[in-house]
């Protein structure tokens, strides 16, 4: 497997697993397809942050990333539902897993221009 691909999803996977544990412990009885559909999607995203460059430190494009990309969540989860204190909270996780991300990828990054 190409060392980029490899450490993409290791990268994504970070993210998906801390998602994954955080959604089942606040909401145990979550329907399993939404459960799927985040983790999936944070996979993604931790994939896409380490894949793609666009010159910024890798713990900004993280967080830019991840707030962008974030934005349908926003909208079905608070808007839509008229829960607008629900907002604050996903803005705040998609930082953090941003930063997570963001670090992730830096560190791999490094390992992978060592070992050239």
């Amino acid at each position: 497997m190409n060392v980029n691909l490899k450490n993409a999803s290791i990268v994504g996977i970070i993210p998906a697993i801390l998602e994954g544990i955080l959604i089942f412990s606040v909401e145990p009885t979550i329907n399993l397809w939404l459960l799927s559909q985040a983790i999936l999607f944070w996979f993604t995203c931790g994939f896409v942050v380490y894949l793609v460059d666009v010159g910024l430190p890798k713990i900004i494009s993280g967080i830019l990333f991840t707030m962008f990309l974030s934005l349908p969540w926003y909208i079905a989860e608070s808007v839509s539902k008229d829960k607008p204190e629900h907002l604050v909270p996903l803005i705040l996780a998609s930082i953090v897993l941003g930063i997570i991300i963001g670090i992730a990828s830096k560190k791999l990054n490094k390992t992978n221009e060592k070992n050239k």
